[in-house]
Parts: C-alpha cells; structure tokens; sequence
C-alpha cells in the first residue's frame, strides 16, 4: 500500500475510465509458452485455448523479501491512521505444540494486506474492483520485463519509471510481450535491512513513502492503453511517490482490474528480457491483497 491516505483518495475518484482496449484485438504470439491472446469486452486480455508449447528455465530466483515483524511497512505500531491506531504490520499471535511426544506445531500469526512483498488486486483501490482470489490463473504466470532505473534512483529518489524508459527497453528488446509484468528495478530492495536508507525521509523527517522511486502516471496510462500488460511491479513500498499527483499510478491502474506486486527484491539477479514470473497471489475471499511468494523462472 502506498500511504496511509489512500483510502479516502479513493472515496472521491468518480468512475468513467477509458477501458484497456475496447474492442476485440486479432491474436498475437505470447512469450513464455503463453500463447496467442484476445482482447475481451472487459478490456482484460485472455488465453486462446489452443495447444501452447512448454515453457522451460535453467533457474528459479526468488523475487520475495522474508516477512518479518520489522520489515519497513507504510505505517508504524501505534501511528494513528485516518483516527484508528494502528496495530503491529506483522505479529506471533500464538503458538501451539500439539504434543511433546509428537513433531508437530502451529503458528498463529496476525498481519496486514499490504505488507511485505505482496499483491495489490483491483479492488484495493475500487470498490467492485476484482478481489484476490479473483485473480485469473493464467495472469500470475507471464513473460517478465525489468525496467532498470537504478543508475537514476541512485542519484535521486524519486526517480519514476517514464514512457522513454519503457520505449527505450522496446529498441533493445523488441516490445514487450502480450500479456506480460513490467517491473522496476531501482535498486531499492537492497535498504530494506536499513529503514532509514529505505524509508529515504526528507529533511523535516515525513514523506515516510514518497521518498522512493516509483512509476511516472503517464507510463501507467501507456501500458494500460498502448500495450498488454497484465501486472506492475516495483521494489520499493509503493506504485506511487510524491512526484505523482496524489495516488495516480494506484487510481489509473487498479480500478481498470489490473494488479501489482510492491517491495519485490533482488531483480538485478534476473535478465531484464526472457524470464517469466510466477507470483503466488493468496487466495483469501474477498481481500484487497495480500502477501505472496513471487518467483522467476530464467
């Protein structure tokens, strides 16, 4: 989740969003063995049912950070958020050993949607938006393309994801495949084990979510419109920061029943073309997102 305001950003956006692609489009080849696409009435693209070839990797890179109690989330224990306090991001509720005799014991943990490395679903930001469990399937497999803006982010953090950079991507790569997951790469995952580094706060001590990099809302809006592309993925807390007017990466995004993973981790260790992701969204009814395992297959 991007800031502890979004929930009443999203109470005053009105409805009227242009839909991804508003007619039927001819079928085109997918990359990662996912076959050739349609365009539906609901603007999602969706999988021909003829035989698809295998898809087949050498490696698999975990995309996903550990979730931990004192892993960086978008608010803190005990901040009052929209006149509610806040409880821990991630706590041990209960442990249980069945048996002294036996191996066998349980956990009960209590945590947010959002935090970690997790899913944002559609209807994080809208409210007959597709849930997570909603999720088709065949959209958390897809060909991934890494957007690296680290050399930026380095020497700014608020760095954004442009259309140039995605173009510029396209003249190396060809363009990005039907069907497929835009990710950054700002280098960012790397201060998650130093909340101050991670957090970047400007000098008056706030902006705990917008001193990262992020996607500029144009290029939310390009591969909504101009290309196919199921899901966004940053490393960092949120879609958005500071540089964005208000949450506009979420509000152009989401409510068109797309989704994004945040706070992905170690993206350098995978090609920027060529890999596929497989995101293990959670299958909780009815939830606005939620933590997942994230995987690549090189």
């Amino acid at each position: 989740m991007c800031s502890p305001f979004i929930m009443a950003e999203v109470d005053r956006v009105v409805a009227d969003r242009r839909r991804f692609l508003k007619s039927a489009a001819g079928s085109c080849a997918a990359a990662a063995g996912i076959g050739s696409v349609s365009v539906a009435s609901t603007g999602v693209p969706e999988p021909a049912n003829e035989q698809r070839s295998p898809a087949t990797f050498t490696r698999a890179v975990d995309l996903t950070h550990t979730l931990r109690p004192d892993f960086p989330a978008w608010f803190a224990e005990g901040q009052v958020i929209m006149g509610r306090t806040a409880p821990a991001s991630l706590s041990l509720v209960d442990e249980f050993v069945i048996d002294e005799e036996t191996p066998f014991a349980l956990k009960k943990v209590s945590y947010w949607e959002h935090v970690g490395t997790h899913v944002d679903a559609a209807s994080h930001c809208s409210a007959g938006g597709t849930s997570v469990d909603e999720i088709p399937a065949e959209e958390l497999v897809a060909p991934l393309a890494v957007i690296d803006i680290r050399e930026e982010a380095a020497a700014d953090p608020l760095a954004q994801v442009t259309p140039e950079h995605v173009r510029r991507w396209e003249a190396v790569n060809g363009p990005l495949p039907p069907r497929c997951f835009v990710a950054m790469n700002s280098g960012w995952a790397e201060k998650a084990g130093d909340p101050k580094a991670f957090f970047c706060a400007d000098e008056s001590g706030g902006g705990a979510t917008s001193r990262q990099p992020a996607f500029h809302p144009d290029t939310a809006r390009m591969l909504l419109e101009d290309r196919e592309v199921v899901g966004i993925g940053v490393d960092t807390l949120s879609f958005d920061n500071s540089r964005s007017n208000g949450l506009d990466v979420h509000l152009i995004w989401l409510p068109e029943n797309r989704w994004g993973v945040e706070n992905l981790n170690d993206l350098s260790k995978v090609p920027v073309a060529g890999a596929t992701i497989v995101v293990g969204a959670p299958k909780f009814k009815g939830c606005t997102g939620g933590p997942a395992r994230v995987l690549a297959l090189v």
